[in-house]
């Protein structure tokens, strides 16, 4: 079983929803899935992205058209419905342009997607032949984790959804559901493009966590003199440990490329959707203060305020799950050059300072030349190519994210709020110049 037919599943969800364009092919002689192009589920896909922009569009200028007319209506009604409205709608158009910016991406990257796959499959061939690793395992263990993952998110996504409708249901002359409705579908589908970078950031880190107690297991001294081997014995083994060092170091040259298809994949996602979470959670903490400020301790009003935090919890918990498990991934790498400083080096032995096996260059240098040590290169190799998942080059999506996300919402409601007291002021003014 590969890694494609590990997540079938998701696959044929992915295609339902119009994020994998790819039509997953069985081929005759043997037991993994290959990737062919489908016109079929391309243009089904570009009609889904055409109709959601036409929608959005026409729900852009119908606003804007209704802006005027509902003015009027606006200044009679309470200033907390006036802006509820204003930033409902906000959010909603963001989501939908999250929702296009994934359709789109999907499309576009739809072969580095391809490539992405195909670069993993040589990475598990060469964890396979040259570490002696079980992959079958790694992908079994991967397809329960992608499982259980997945039955939480929906979970989370069901219980949020529900409780949210149920509060927003118990308000007098309510309009929601239909706004639910409407902001539910493309919540959905960029839910589910979150959980195709959870799921790739999760098939990086299980291979480096692989190539992490590999590079625990390698020893380059002997530490039992006890047992003294015979000389042809000891560079037997000598040879066996370069040779694995060695394959660790091309492995993770691999997993270097890896991660770099995975921000061709999903870096634009990543960037749309943070500012979409960050925006969501923005205003319904504005959301939040509005009926603090305008609460009369009443049942209802406690549970608008709950609705309001429930709202925001799902786009809270994808920002957080994001930001924790590219971070807790790229640290792997650190792992591995603290792990790599600690394996046991005989320095007066001349092996260990030299190149000690022909098979990275079999065409080139078919005899032994003196280089720097194999720890020496490799550790320059983790130094360069750090792993780091970017957003479309804008930022790194790591822990910092998190802090960002607080000290930003923090400053953009603090403004807000210094709005809604200078506006109130000037209306409550105006009101009693009037009367």
């Amino acid at each position: 079983m590969d890694t494609l037919r590990a997540l079938d599943p998701l696959h044929r969800v992915c295609q339902v929803c119009n994020l994998w364009p790819w039509r997953l092919v069985p081929p005759p002689d043997t037991e993994g899935i290959l990737l062919r192009r489908s016109r079929w589920l391309e243009l089904y896909g570009w009609t889904v992205l055409t109709a959601a922009s036409g929608f959005t569009a026409y729900g852009l200028f119908r606003e804007s058209s209704d802006q005027d007319k509902s003015q009027e209506e606006a200044e009679e009604s309470s200033t907390i419905s006036s802006i509820g409205h204003t930033v409902d709608f906000i959010q909603l158009v963001g989501m939908r342009v999250a929702h296009l910016a994934a359709l789109l991406e999907a499309l576009w990257q739809r072969q580095a997607q391809r490539d992405f796959f195909a670069e993993l499959v040589e990475i598990d061939h060469q964890l396979s032949e040259a570490l002696r690793v079980d992959v079958e395992s790694v992908r079994l263990q991967m397809r329960r984790h992608t499982t259980s993952r997945a039955v939480w998110m929906m979970w989370g996504y069901a219980v949020s959804q529900f409780l949210i409708l149920g509060a927003k249901l118990l308000a007098p002359g309510h309009r929601f559901p239909v706004y639910w409705i409407f902001y539910l579908i493309p919540m959905l589908v960029c839910g589910l493009r979150y959980f195709q970078i959870f799921t790739a950031t999760q098939i990086v880190r299980q291979r480096l966590d692989v190539l992490l107690v590999a590079l625990q297991q390698l020893q380059l001294q002997q530490k039992s003199p006890a047992v003294e081997a015979e000389p042809e014995e000891h560079a037997h083994l000598e040879h066996a440990a370069m040779e694995r060092l060695i394959a660790v170091r091309l492995v993770y040259q691999r997993v270097w490329a890896l991660v770099a298809l995975l921000n061709r994949c999903y870096g634009l996602s990543m960037l749309i959707q943070v500012g979409n979470d960050f925006l969501a959670i923005t205003s319904n903490c504005y959301w939040m203060f509005l009926n603090f400020r305008q609460s009369s301790a009443s049942p209802y009003d406690i549970l608008q305020i709950v609705a309001s935090a429930l709202w925001s919890a799902p786009h809270l918990g994808n920002v957080l799950v994001l930001s924790l498990l590219c971070d807790r991934t790229a640290q792997c790498a650190t792992r591995l050059a603290l792990c790599l400083h600690q394996v046991d080096v005989d320095l007066r032995n001349e092996s260990h300072n030299a190149l000690v096996s022909t098979s990275l260059y079999p065409v080139y240098i078919p005899v032994l030349i003196p280089v720097l040590p194999q720890i020496t290169q490799f550790s320059l190799q983790l130094l360069h190519q750090r792993l780091h998942f970017s957003a479309a080059g804008f930022f790194n999506v790591d822990c910092t994210l998190l802090y960002t996300i607080v000290g930003a919402t923090t400053t953009y409601l603090i403004i807000l709020i210094q709005f809604h007291m200078s506006e109130s002021s000037l209306g409550g003014g105006s009101n009693g110049g009037t009367n």
